[in-house]
């Protein structure tokens, strides 16, 4: 059996190459509802079942996009608009001030 294989969950072979060295940002997890899994995504139904290889191919696809769409988002939206929130407040602050 593969360690990736579908039907047991995603155990992969060294998990802490894989587990999220940041601080566990729900420690109580009041918002574990609101989790995205590849399987909530790609889901297959039980009488089909696509290879292994394409199974983990698409699995690493959707990490990796995720990861990147999540950077871009970051880099290309909350910068400019946190600087934009900054120069709106700072604005609204020197009016109320004067």
């Amino acid at each position: 059996d593969d360690a990736y294989s579908r039907h047991s969950d995603v155990e992969y072979v060294h998990p802490e190459k894989f587990a999220d060295s940041g601080p566990d940002r729900d420690p109580h997890r009041l918002n574990s509802h609101l989790q995205l899994g590849f399987e909530d995504v790609v889901a297959e139904p039980v009488s089909t079942h696509s290879f292994d290889n394409v199974w983990i191919c698409s699995h690493a696809l959707f990490e990796i996009s995720k990861y990147v769409v999540y950077k871009f988002l970051t880099v290309f939206l909350a910068i400019p608009l946190a600087f934009a929130a900054g120069i709106l407040f700072a604005t609204l602050s020197c009016l109320h001030i004067w």
